[in-house]
């Protein structure tokens, strides 16, 4: 089997760009080629370095991937990767509510933090680990404000919050446009009635070039930046105030490729700690949770299943507990860190990774 360029790529390996939409495909020569929607292509080393062609920006970390040597997965004997859910098991918490009091009053096994009647926003809250955020400060009786790009999943997620009791505030529109990101503060702030918790957790992803940098830089960093600013009027109001920064592990360890989400990850808890020293006299804690792995529907962890089961193995392989995370279980690590039960906790970053990480953290 030949590409366009006329080399050999065997039974090859194709991944495509969660965001782009590119096509990449491992060559023989272990090179990759990468193929747009409008018909360019060009090829690079799996550094994500151009060799030829008439498109010469592609993603390292998509090259990265697709050329990582093939990776067994330790005291995993016979594993075939189709349950992300595998190893310690998830633990099932759905018939209960977080936290709020109202379905746990009297029993001595969970823990009442302090939500009910709390005013949230979450920046990016209609997938992932932003709408199950969403969701676990709903069960603990808060009301909620989210936004995202899209009309359609704000709709779905409002609706669902709504049947959890929640009073809901969307709004759609890009978080890397400042004036639209205040607004939407402001006006969820007087909907709401105040604001007690705000939670960044919007993300430009990765991407090649300058360009991956400065949208990085613009949605990583600057909205939870900007986000903050225009909370802080409205958090200092409040008896329990709280802002939490999702971040990730990319920021600890090397992933095998250098690229601008790392730095930009990075660059939240070095923000997230000065602001917690800054801002604990006035009454606001500040923290990071730092996913590692987390697999759900429509993620990218489960387009790397599909589309390259070895490069998943190898990275449910580094999972010490024998899978991959859920949103579900980030999102309760978020609800603590921001709840009043986690009142002398500031300037921490929890991270929620299964062992993912190999560091000794001091």
């Amino acid at each position: 089997m030949r590409d366009a360029s006329g080399a050999a790529t065997g039974n090859a390996m194709k991944l495509r760009h969660p965001l782009t939409g590119d096509t990449y495909t491992r060559r023989d020569d272990d090179t990759v080629l990468v193929e747009t929607p409008d018909g360019r292509s060009g090829v690079f080393t799996r550094k994500g370095v151009w060799v030829r062609g008439a498109l010469r920006d592609a993603d390292p970390h998509m090259t990265g991937i697709i050329c990582a040597p093939e990776m067994r997965p330790r005291s995993m004997a016979g594993a075939t990767g189709a349950n992300p859910n595998r190893g310690v098991a998830v633990p099932n918490l759905a018939a209960s509510r977080i936290g709020s009091g109202s379905l746990s009053r009297g029993r001595s096994d969970e823990m009442d933090l302090g939500l009910s009647g709390k005013k949230v926003l979450i920046t990016a809250a209609s997938r992932g680990i932003g709408l199950a955020t969403a969701q676990a400060f709903a069960d603990a009786g808060c009301d909620i404000a989210l936004c995202a790009r899209g009309e359609e999943g704000l709709e779905t997620a409002r609706k669902d919050l709504e049947t959890r009791g929640a009073r809901v505030f969307t709004r759609a529109f890009d978080v890397a446009a400042a004036d639209a990101l205040k607004s939407f503060v402001e006006d969820a702030a007087g909907e709401l009635g105040g604001l007690d918790i705000f939670v960044s957790n919007a993300s430009g992803g990765s991407g090649p070039g300058e360009e991956a940098w400065r949208a990085g830089f613009e949605v990583d960093v600057m909205s939870g930046v900007r986000g903050v600013e225009a909370s802080l009027p409205f958090l200092v109001e409040s008896e329990s105030a709280s802002i939490v920064f999702i971040s990730s592990t990319a920021a600890l360890e090397y992933l095998g490729v250098p690229q601008g989400y790392n730095a930009m990850k990075a660059a939240v808890i070095a923000h997230a700690s000065d602001l917690s020293q800054a801002l604990a006299r006035k009454g606001v804690r500040v923290n990071v949770v730092s996913p590692g792995p987390i697999y759900f529907e429509g993620g990218n962890w489960e387009m790397i299943k599909q589309a390259a089961p070895k490069v998943y193995e190898g990275a449910l392989a580094q999972c010490a507990i024998g899978r991959m995370g859920t949103p579900e279980e980030v999102a309760r690590a978020v609800v603590f860190l921001a709840s009043p039960a986690a009142s002398l906790i500031t300037g921490a970053n929890l991270v929620t990774d299964g062992g993912f990480t190999k560091r000794v953290a001091y």
